[in-house]
């Protein structure tokens, strides 16, 4: 199943305050925080559709291909809306781990 992210991370109440300022490192965390819970989300909806039987609306093999992209729409959707609270614990982790890392000095010419 292929998970189709989001060009750019949905702004709502829950995004932290520093993330709002378009192009600064903590917007690139929480976008790609937001990204991974989408993915993650994605991948919990489709073991839910997994057991759908032949007699529902979306079973069958017809609607395989349908199934797919209603699974996108849901991770999109609920991650838009502030998801589930995965984005915040791994966006709280980058940005610990981008203030631990070494900070490299520009080489001297």
């Amino acid at each position: 199943m292929r998970s189709q992210t989001p060009e750019r991370a949905a702004v709502n109440a829950y995004t932290p305050a520093a993330a709002k300022v378009p192009g600064s490192k903590e917007n690139r965390a929480w976008n790609q925080a937001q990204n991974f819970e989408q993915v993650f989300l994605n991948t919990m909806f489709s073991q839910m559709f997994t057991g759908i039987g032949n007699d529902s609306p979306l079973g069958g093999k017809q609607s395989e291909a349908w199934r797919g992209m209603l699974v996108d729409e849901y991770a999109k959707s609920v991650t838009s809306q502030g998801g589930v609270g995965l984005a915040n614990h791994i966006y709280r982790e980058l940005i610990g781990a981008q203030e631990a890392a070494p900070r490299r000095l520009p080489a001297r010419s």
